[in-house]
């Protein structure tokens, strides 16, 4: 078993910073190129970037959300998101891994703010479990790629906690190491294949968006001719 830790803490991790980083590569260089076509094919080309940004700003602080009827679902994405962006950033062993590896490190959360996110974290992970099965349109809505998403990121926040407090772990240290390598490392893969690729466009979602808005020039007519009211106003 020692072994293969060897062997996921190496060549495995590295294989998926590599996907990851090609995969995050691939994401934002096609983001570009349709933000590009979309922008020659509208008919106004006026972006509001100071618009752009103050809603991607309502969307990272979502104040107004929180004030209506779905401020606990509102509240624990806040909360999961934090944790997923700040812990495996800014956790001690995480930056000691990457300084080992590739001689680059930074500034670390202390042990109880890491300890404290991470609970929250997986408090909030559960809370959007709950809510989601509590929910019939939710659960109408779901897809296999959402639970196994949560399913994957409570697995490796809570293996993370037991490798940390290795003490208040009752597993075999080494199996809980593994299965978090392997759930972290997998969750590496599949950021920039899947729903939480959103972690990596999210800063060009709102000028996407905005451009989409915007009218291909002569789509008014187009429309009129496929809904056979050529000459009447749509």
């Amino acid at each position: 078993m020692e072994s293969f830790l060897t062997f996921c803490r190496g060549p495995l991790l590295l294989l998926a910073f590599s996907v990851f980083f090609l995969g995050a590569a691939r994401q934002v260089a096609l983001t570009f190129v349709e933000l590009g076509r979309a922008y020659r094919r509208a008919g106004d080309q006026a972006v509001n970037l100071k618009f752009i940004f103050k809603r991607s700003l309502g969307w990272i602080i979502p104040v107004n959300g929180l004030r209506g009827t779905r401020w606990v679902y509102t509240a624990a994405s806040v909360v999961f998101h934090a944790g997923m962006l700040l812990v495996p950033l800014f956790l001690a062993g995480h930056i000691e891994l990457i300084r080992k590896g590739v001689g680059l490190a930074w500034p670390s959360l202390g042990p109880g703010a890491a300890d404290a996110l991470t609970l929250a974290t997986m408090a909030a992970l559960l809370a959007l479990f709950v809510l989601r099965v509590a929910s019939r349109a939710s659960r109408f809505l779901s897809t296999f790629q959402d639970w196994f998403l949560l399913a994957l990121c409570m697995a490796a926040f809570l293996t993370g906690y037991g490798v940390a407090h290795p003490l208040a772990n009752p597993l075999p240290f080494t199996f809980v190491y593994i299965v978090h390598l392997l759930s972290a490392e997998l969750l590496l893969v599949l950021v920039p294949f899947s729903k939480l690729g959103h972690v990596i466009l999210f800063p060009l979602t709102r000028a996407s968006w905005e451009m989409g808005w915007h009218f291909v020039p002569g789509a008014g007519d187009r429309i009129r001719i496929a809904l056979g009211k050529e000459g009447e106003p749509v």
